[in-house]
């Protein structure tokens, strides 16, 4: 994921945390891996961003395949992550929540106007 900017790798670990979460309360993972809309993933997610930065953050993820959705209206619509983040994530993280959120932070630090 070296191809991604620190925004992208922060929204992605952030987006994959939840992920796990959801997979770990026992929600399966084709209800686990949507994300619904924009607005969700700024309300739920990333509420310290404009929403314009998350929209455009999720179009990077788009662009390498990292996430689906559909797009109308200048935004994005059914939000999924991808078969292809996730196998990418768990061969980093293992499925450990601290080791994504330790990875997050990390990142958020590289971000100097979070």
């Amino acid at each position: 994921m070296d191809f991604l900017t620190n925004d992208a790798k922060y929204l992605l670990s952030s987006m994959y945390t939840m992920y796990i979460e959801r997979r770990k309360s026992g929600m399966l993972k084709r209800d686990a891996v949507r994300f619904n809309d924009i607005d969700t993933i700024h309300v739920e997610i990333m509420p310290e961003w404009k929403i314009e930065d998350v929209l455009y953050t999720c179009f990077e993820l788009k662009k390498y395949e990292l996430i689906t959705a559909t797009l109308a209206s200048n935004t994005m619509f059914h939000i999924h992550l991808t078969s292809e983040a996730i196998a990418s994530l768990e061969t980093t993280f293992t499925d450990k929540v601290d080791n994504v959120l330790e990875y997050a932070a990390k990142i958020k630090n590289a971000i100097p106007f979070i």
